[in-house]
Formats: structure tokens, sequence, C-alpha cells
């Protein structure tokens, strides 16, 4: 989990030492006659080491610090929308270039422009930090759902030892994903709880799913949620945050169609929910609400009273900037991660990947949860594939899923209409699993259409519903061999088949 401290965007140096901070800083790159790009940087660096205790959650972790300066100041330079916060960066070079100048420290007004312009960048960092604590500690949460707290020790190591990049998520899927599916692989063998079976000019190896989910079962003791995600969620509960987030994700969806804001249609709500935990998003939506209004409704049927004199158009506008500059590196942040986490795995095809990224959403939990099964899925089949090696061209892989449901929620449709016959129709038992049942349609089509023809009752076809959409999926791998292009390579198919066969782990027949 992050290790952060809980800072208060008042502590820190008082404004004159900061400046001069930054001064120097500018000065420092000006002897060494450095290029514009590198004055950028320096000062930029030279902005979040000296705020660090302004920036709430600002991470101990040296390698969680540098990946926030990296993305800020490097690696989001990529991304479309790193240009706005870039021009803030140099606009705040050339302010402090100013400020610099003899006589420009007793300037008044370039002193607040400076400032201003040094609250706008924080909170572009403040966004980082935001979106790279939560997406992370719901991914370590994730792994501690499905593998124990025994999770936490491999994945502490990695954070501590390696900055958030690809090499962050290759590691993680080198510990928990590869490594776990090459021990259920050798357990299956082991237990022989694969079947070999011939259909036609085909042998058929079939592997059951549940052998490699039966070693993620755990009972973990629910995992204490971070400060981060306990303000994540909370946003979702209170009112005054709820009315913020909505004008936020009003002005985002309005950026959008600007060129230089290509914010995602699908993950404005996401960033306007990290964006709401500051509260200058708050203070936004209550400034003006107080300044559209005229002021806010008076007691008692009295006249409304007048809006305060500090709440005028130009500070509802920087609060506005503030929240365009945070959304701009929450973006940013959610597109890096995204990005880095599919660079990460190795093996997977194209199509695999694709699903993997639709899957993975915005780093969500029920993602998370959905993205780690189907890791473990393609990488078993992954596995499948380096083991067939130069023999995959005889070789077809099929993953067949079927959806399923508990016997126990089946029985409680009983009190609502279900009969043994209607049951029987719907679903079959899961051979696998004593205490589940597998639904017999293949399709929500397939469903609706039986539904009909059972003649199934309005609130019992919504219940059966909702265990549809709800349900998890037995999966199996089957892996088809075709002996007829397999016969077409050798003089001797038995002694070539056994030659095949030993590189999945069977030896005998």
């Amino acid at each position: 989990m992050t290790d952060a401290r809980n800072h208060d965007p008042s502590q820190g140096p008082p404004p004159e030492e900061r400046l001069a901070a930054y001064v120097a800083c500018l000065a420092a790159t000006k002897d060494r006659r450095a290029v514009r790009e590198v004055v950028e940087r320096e000062v930029l660096l030279c902005l979040i080491r000296t705020n660090s205790d302004r920036i709430n959650e600002y991470p101990l972790l040296e390698t969680q610090q540098r990946s926030i300066i990296e993305i800020l100041a490097a690696r989001g330079a990529v991304d479309p929308l790193h240009e706005h916060i870039r021009k803030l960066v140099a606009e705040f070079v050339a302010q402090l270039g100013l400020y610099a100048k003899p006589g420009g420290a007793d300037s008044g007004q370039l002193r607040i422009g400076l400032v201003n312009t040094e609250t706008l960048l924080l909170k572009c960092v403040q966004g980082v930090v935001y979106t790279t604590a939560l997406c992370t500690d719901n991914f370590i949460e994730t792994l501690v759902r499905a593998y124990g707290e025994e999770a936490l020790g491999p994945s502490d190591a990695i954070t501590e030892s390696t900055e958030l990049d690809e090499q962050f998520w290759r590691k993680h899927f080198a510990h928990f994903v590869v490594g776990l599916v090459d021990e259920a692989y050798d357990a299956i063998m082991g237990q022989e709880a694969f079947s070999l079976t011939k259909e036609r000019s085909l042998l058929v190896i079939r592997y059951p799913f549940d052998a490699l989910l039966e070693r993620l079962c755990r009972t973990p003791k629910p995992l204490d949620k971070t400060r981060v995600q306990t303000l994540f969620e909370f946003e979702t509960r209170d009112f005054a945050s709820r009315k913020a987030r909505k004008l936020v994700h009003d002005i985002l969806l309005g950026m959008a169609v600007r060129p230089g804001y290509p914010f995602a249609q699908g993950d404005i709500d996401f960033i306007s929910q990290i964006v709401c935990i500051d509260p200058a998003a708050k203070e936004m939506e209550r400034m003006q609400t107080l300044l559209l209004s005229g002021g806010m409704p008076g007691a008692d049927g009295e006249a409304a009273e007048a809006p305060p004199a500090e709440v005028n158009a130009e500070q509802v506008q920087f609060l506005r900037d503030q929240v365009l500059g945070m959304a701009c590196s929450v973006a940013i942040t959610l597109n890096l991660l995204r990005e880095d986490f599919l660079r990460a795995l190795d093996g997977f095809s194209p199509k695999e990947t694709a699903i993997v990224r639709r899957t993975l959403g915005d780093f969500s939990l029920p993602c998370l949860g959905k993205a780690l099964q189907s890791l473990l899925e393609f990488q078993f089949v992954t596995l499948l594939r380096r083991r067939a090696g130069e023999d995959m061209g005889k070789i077809h892989i099929r993953t067949r899923k079927e959806r399923r449901t508990s016997v126990a929620a089946v029985e409680t449709l009983f009190d609502s209409g279900l009969t043994r016959i209607r049951r029987n129709k719907l679903w079959q038992q899961d051979p696998g699993r004593a205490n589940m049942l597998l639904f017999r349609p293949q399709t929500a089509t397939e469903l609706e259409s039986l539904l009909h023809l059972l003649q199934i009752e309005p609130q019992l076809a919504r219940e059966i519903g909702a265990l549809w959409t709800d349900a998890s999926f037995r999966v199996e791998f089957a892996l088809y061999i075709s002996l007829d292009l397999l016969a077409r390579s050798t003089t001797n198919l038995n002694q070539r088949l056994a030659e095949l066969l030993a590189r999945f782990g069977i030896t005998r027949l």
C-alpha cells in the first residue's frame, strides 16, 4: 500500500523562501547554460521538492517520489494533455526570470502571479499523486483479496525497489500471474486433473481452470482502506462532493471537444471523482453558485444575501484553472498507467491484450478483479502456446466459458415461482463443484427464448436475469491436436505424438 504522509497545504516554507529557492534553481541552470527543456524540468523538480510538505499524500518512498516526478516532468510529455502543464511551467519560468531581475521582488503583482502559477502547478502534482496512489492501492487490494495477506510482502518489496513504470507491473505479473500459472499447471499434471480424449482425427487435452482458481481460495481479513481510497469512496456519498463532481464532469465534457484537451469520454467520471478529492473543486462549485445566484438565499423569506466581495469571476476562473490542471494530470497519469500495464504483458495475442485493456478500465476494484482473472486465463493459454512451440500450427486452443451460479442462490427462486422442472431446464449440475449450477443457455438471447418458452413470470424472469448478469464462469481450456497434420510431418506418428505430449507433461496415455 502507498506509504505517505497526510499533508496540510498550509505547511511548508513561507512564500518568500519558496520563491528564493526557485530563483536560485533558475540561476544555477543559467550558469550551466542549460537548454529550455532542462531549465523547465529543473525548476519543476525544485517546485515539487520545495512543496512536498504541502502536497497531500505525497509518498515517503524515493521510488514513488521519482515516479511522480518522471510522470509529470518527462514520461507524460507524450500525452497531448501535457501541453497544458508545459505551458504552465514555461509561464512560471518566465515569471521567475522577471522576478529575479533588479527590483522584481518588489513587485507585488508579479509576486501574486508567481504564487498563483505555483498553485496551479501544485494542483497538477496533486493529481498525479492521487491517481498513482489510488490505482496502486486498488491493485494491491485486489492481490490481497485473491492471494491473502501473504501477497503484501512480495508486493511491498517490488514497490520499494521499482518505480511505477512498466517494470513495476512486469515484476508483479511475474510473481503473481506467471509464477502461479506455472505452479498450477504442474499441480494439474501431477494430480492428473486433466482429461485426454480422441475425437475423430483430433486428440483433445482438457484442463479445468478451477484447478488453478482453487489455489487462489483465501479468506483474508478485510484490508483497511488507505486514506486515498477512503476519500475517493466518500465522494460518492457526500452531497457537496456530488454537486462538485457534476460541475467538474460538465466542464471536462465541454473541454473534450476543444483541440488540445482530448479527455476520453469513458474516463471523465473517474477523473472528476479524483479531482473532487481536492478542496478546490468543492470551493469552485460553492463560489460559482454564489456568483451566479447573486448570493445565498436569506432565511425565513428574507432578501438574498449579496455575494461576499471576494467572490468574483476572476476568483472562480482561478479555481476552474486549478481543477483543469489537476484533471489534465489525472488523465495523463491514468493513460500512462494503462499503457505500462499493457506493455508488461508478455506473449499475449493482440486480441487478448485488447480484452485486458477493456477490462482494466479505470483501475477500480471490480475492474482489477476481472482483469486479474483475464490475466490468469490468458497466461494459461500463453503457457500452452509456449509448450507447443514449433508445432503450434498443428494445434488449436479453445477456451470454453459457461456461466454458473450457486445452488443456494437458485434455491431462493423457489419462493418466486421456480419449480424443479423449470430449474432443470435452466441449469445443470457443475461437474467440478457440487455447490454450483451451470446455466444451460449459452447466450443472453438463448436465455430470453428459454424464459419465454417456459412462460416464466416477469418477476421471476428479472431475478433469473440478475443471476445471469452476476454469474461467475466455469472455464475450461481445450487443446486440439490434429493427428492428420502431425502425421504429415513424420514417418512414426506414435513417436512424434509421444514427443509432443511430453512437452505438455503427459508421459503415458
